[in-house]
């Protein structure tokens, strides 16, 4: 039997603490699952400032609940101590612990900015809260692959120029510049990108076994930067153990 959604109301009680609901989604361009990788972005890069640059606001959903702990849910509704000095989220009338909701109106994933700051100011951070998508929308193609040091993240561009986090499991990074797990997985994930052309960017790598090329590469200091990558590029990669500029 198909399930037939109906209206969802969400309520919450600061009394009770918690939240109880059902939910059942389709949005147009929803990604994910129970699977996806949470990604926190808190240093800021070219990258990250064009992914932020995009997002749209948006009242609280249980998506965004996903994002952040049962006792920090209350203060996605909290005003930040900018707007009301007397809100929940404020310290003192100057510091801060709001959290704020947007989307991502390319993949409708739910996003998190948590602003910090401390009373006067003398520490002020900001970091973004959102999941990994787990695959390129239908009939979409990498065009290039991004080793983004500067915010510690792997990202992707498609052939509609569009920037996407590269698609990443729960517990399943990746990483370079070292022997490990993290540069393994990234090895494989070049691997299978190669394979299929940048079609096929799902992050289950579990089959794949990647060139000795590429795992050496992903291992060595030489990968440890900045830098983008196209399927040329990672053809070469593959073949000879070398990036061509």
């Amino acid at each position: 039997m198909t399930y037939q959604p109906g209206e969802l109301n969400l309520t919450y009680d600061p009394q009770r603490g918690w939240f109880n609901f059902v939910l059942y989604s389709e949005t147009p361009k929803l990604w994910g699952s129970a699977l996806n990788a949470t990604q926190q972005l808190r240093n800021s890069s070219r990258y990250t400032q064009e992914w932020i640059g995009r997002l749209q606001d948006t009242e609280p959903t249980p998506l965004h609940m996903a994002l952040v702990s049962n006792n920090e849910a209350p203060r996605l509704w909290s005003p930040c101590v900018f707007d009301d000095p007397e809100s929940p989220s404020a310290i003192a009338g100057d510091g801060c612990v709001c959290l704020t909701t947007f989307y991502d109106p390319l993949t409708w994933m739910p996003v998190v900015k948590q602003h910090y700051r401390t009373v006067s100011g003398n520490i002020e951070e900001w970091t973004y809260w959102t999941f990994s998508p787990l695959s390129l929308p239908e009939g979409q193609v990498l065009e290039r692959l991004i080793i983004d040091q500067d915010a510690g993240v792997m990202w992707l561009r498609n052939d509609r120029g569009e920037l996407h986090f590269l698609p990443e499991k729960t517990g399943e990074g990746y990483n370079v510049g070292y022997g490990g797990g993290g540069p393994g997985k990234f090895a494989a994930m070049i691997e299978k990108i190669v394979a299929s052309d940048g079609h096929d960017v799902t992050p289950d790598t579990s089959q794949v076994t990647a060139n000795r090329h590429l795992n050496d590469w992903t291992s060595s200091p030489v990968s440890n930067r900045t830098r983008e990558l196209s399927l040329a590029q990672l053809r070469t990669l593959r073949t000879t153990g070398t990036a061509p500029a």
